[in-house]
């Protein structure tokens, strides 16, 4: 045999190892792919997608119970006397709120919040001794004779709450997203109707109303669910700090006005319960495929 036919024998010995090397590779490439991909020739895949944003701007509304606290009370008297407070309680009430939020990736969501949390009664007691007209300290008090008396405060409370607010979506298993957030704003509190009556000593004091504005601040911690990837539910607890309110100027039933009893509402606290709503504006994009080149 000579050289060129040597030479043939070997080429095509070689072309058919290639052939065969390269067959099942091909089928295996078919069975991955579900018969689709043809190794970036027709219609392949050069690089892998990019996963879907959770970007957008979102709109929430959202209902809830307010349970407030009362830190404490005062009225001026109480720095001429010892007084004993034996309750003082804001009762529970509805609210209702809008907001619109900025998700800025899968776990970090801001949002600007309102809400106006309707009227809810305020019931408040204390009691004070006679005086002899000395300070239990010793020192010069009320004059001697003052009599023993008692106040039941009834009043309503509402108010307008509006927050900043950060928010940690920890992750989402099964379309259901734990959270923790706090916020930041303002609270104005409104006392309206509030009267003062003294059994033992026959005396009724009736307050004006009084608005005030604080500063206010809240923690959060919820869970929501992807009912769509546009639309969830969300149920949520918020601890919230609204500060101080008060009434207007007392004026005795005789028509008189007494400074000293103009009364303080000190550290009010809410928890709150709440159940809302988020509607994202935008719509995923679409996952694009681009053939090679």
């Amino acid at each position: 045999m000579n050289i060129n036919s040597r030479s043939y024998l070997l080429g095509a010995v070689l072309g058919s190892a290639v052939v065969l090397a390269l067959g099942p590779a091909a089928v295996a490439g078919e069975d991955i792919y579900g018969g689709d991909y043809d190794g970036g020739l027709k219609g392949g895949y050069d690089v892998p997608p990019p996963p879907p944003t959770d970007r957008g701007i979102y709109l929430k509304a959202y209902i809830g119970q307010a349970n407030p606290n009362v830190g404490n009370i005062y009225t001026p008297a109480f720095d001429n006397n010892t007084f004993t407070v034996f309750h003082k309680d804001i009762k529970s009430s509805p609210f209702y709120g809008l907001g619109i939020g900025y998700k800025r990736n899968h776990w970090m969501r801001f949002d600007l919040t309102g809400e106006y949390r309707g009227d809810a009664l305020f019931v408040g007691q204390d009691s004070y001794p006679g005086a002899d007209g000395t300070y239990n300290t010793g020192q010069p008090g009320p004059p001697a004779g003052f009599l023993p008396g008692t106040n039941e405060y009834t009043a309503d409370i509402s108010s307008w709450l509006g927050f900043v607010n950060a928010y940690w979506d920890i992750g989402t298993w099964c379309g259901f997203t734990p959270y923790v957030g706090a916020g930041i704003g303002f609270a104005t509190v409104s006392v309206n109707g509030l009267k003062d009556v003294n059994v033992p000593t026959g005396g009724v004091t009736f307050s004006s109303d009084n608005t005030q504005t604080n500063f206010a601040w809240a923690f959060h911690a919820g869970m929501s669910y992807d009912v769509t990837p546009q639309f969830a539910v969300d149920l949520a607890y918020r601890y919230a700090q609204l500060g101080d309110a008060k009434g207007g100027v007392a004026t005795n039933y005789d028509g008189t006005v007494d400074p000293t009893a103009t009364l303080h509402i000190k550290d009010i606290t809410s928890n709150d319960v709440m159940i809302g709503v988020r509607y994202k504006l935008q719509r995923e994009t679409p996952v694009a495929y681009y053939p090679a080149k």
